[in-house]
């Protein structure tokens, strides 16, 4: 069952990765546009998301079972962009929040804004427990070998 939960887990975070990404970059788009900035004030909210693929993507090709097969950090990666993906789809679709209403954007970029610090931290923890269960599985290898000498 665990297998099964995980391999769930590890397919829906890569799904969930691109969709957090496009809703982000789709509201920072659209709220660049609104206060007429240069496109590239973007790149420090997307940062996190390319390094996190490039990661997942180095995880992948040299087959890093730490990462590959932990359950419980599958999971963290999948509530993190599922949390990005709520935050970004009620920042454009509900309707009933204030200043969504009374500028006519369409968007409630004040909503998201608030949010762009915590998204980054998340996604910066993610990279960092990444890193940490890629080495820990070197580690473990290497003191079961000095255990069983």
């Amino acid at each position: 069952m665990k297998k099964i939960f995980n391999g769930l887990f590890y397919f829906f975070k890569f799904i969930l990765l691109i969709a957090a990404f496009g809703l982000t970059l789709f509201v920072l788009i659209r709220m660049n546009v609104r206060l007429e900035k240069n496109m590239i004030s973007i790149l420090p909210e997307l940062i996190p998301f390319v390094i996190l693929l490039i990661i997942f993507i180095i995880n992948m090709a040299f087959k890093q079972v730490g990462v590959i097969k932990n359950l419980f950090y599958n999971l963290t990666c999948c509530l993190v962009f599922a949390t990005i993906i709520c935050v970004a789809l009620r920042a454009v679709f509900d309707t009933n929040m204030v200043l969504n209403e009374k500028y006519g954007y369409g968007i409630d970029f004040n909503f998201f804004d608030n949010f762009i610090a915590y998204i980054k931290i998340m996604l910066y923890g993610l990279l960092i427990a990444n890193i940490l269960f890629m080495f820990r599985e070197k580690d473990d290898i290497k003191s079961n070998e000095l255990n069983e000498v």
